[in-house]
Parts: C-alpha cells; sequence; structure tokens
C-alpha cells in the first residue's frame, strides 16, 4: 500500500501495512490501546484496593498497583496496539524508553494521587481514578509520537 498525502507507512499489530495519516488506523489504535489500559487498570485498581484494605497507605497502594500494571502494559502494548513500530530501535532501546514513560506515569500518578488526598480532600479512590485518566492520555500522547514510531 502506497502512503497518502505523503505521510509513511505504519504496520498495525497484525503487521499490515497502513498509512500512518489514515484516520481509521488512528482510530482503531486508539480503541485496542484503550482495551491494554483496562486490563492494566483492572490489575492496578485490583492491587490498589488490595492493599489499601491490608495496609491502609493509599499513595503507596497508588504507586505499586501502577508499577505491577506497567510491565503487563508494555507486553500487550508491545503485542496488540503498536505491532512493530519502534522495532528499528531494538528491543532494550524500546523497553528503556517505554520504562522512561512508565516512570513518568507513576509519578505522575503518585502525586496527582497524593494531590487528590492530601489538598484537595477527595476520596482515594477519585483521586486515583483522576490520576489514572490524565496519566491515560498522557502516556498514549507520549508512546504513539515518541515511543512506537517508525524509522524517519
Amino acid at each position: 500500500m502506497t502512503p497518502r498525502d505523503g505521510g509513511s507507512d505504519d504496520e498495525g499489530p497484525g503487521g499490515e501495512a497502513v498509512p500512518s495519516d489514515d484516520r481509521a488506523f488512528r482510530l482503531r489504535r486508539l480503541v485496542r490501546y484503550t482495551g491494554v489500559n483496562i486490563a492494566s487498570v483492572a490489575v492496578d485498581y485490583t492491587i490498589f484496593l488490595s492493599l489499601m484494605h491490608l495496609m491502609g497507605m493509599p499513595v503507596l497502594a497508588s504507586t505499586i498497583g501502577h508499577a505491577v500494571a506497567f510491565s503487563l502494559n508494555y507486553v500487550l502494548s508491545r503485542k496488540l496496539v503498536f505491532g512493530s513500530a519502534g522495532a528499528h530501535k531494538g528491543e532494550q532501546r524500546l523497553f528503556a524508553e517505554f520504562m522512561a514513560t512508565g516512570l513518568l506515569g507513576l509519578a505522575l500518578t503518585a502525586s496527582v494521587t497524593a494531590a487528590g488526598i492530601y489538598l484537595l480532600d477527595v476520596m482515594p479512590i477519585v483521586a486515583k481514578t483522576i490520576a489514572m485518566l490524565i496519566t491515560f492520555v498522557t502516556l498514549y500522547i507520549i508512546r504513539s509520537r515518541l515511543v512506537f514510531t517508525r524509522p524517519g
């Protein structure tokens, strides 16, 4: 398939070549990314709620939940969302970049959760949810534009 409007080819998780400017492709990728994140969120919240019940330390519980869900997110994002995009970087570099974005997400999650609880006096589950929504949007933008890219 040839690129439209001068855009470069991108590849979906099934290996199909798709123009990078194709809105339908980008929408499908966003939907897959959302699905991967729903699975990660389920893991994250399960850990968060369990640790809250056991320890009662919301920021620590939020941070641990995010960190564990991160590894699941990498594997699923790599296989189901971005396919071979970014493969030209090598697996170690790709993982390092994903890890860097994950650390940003971890810091963002912890900061927003703490701010919600201690500055805004909202319930921990509400603060965690707000943090996760902000982190979701931020990391999708960064990962789709900087981490999982085509050679340029």
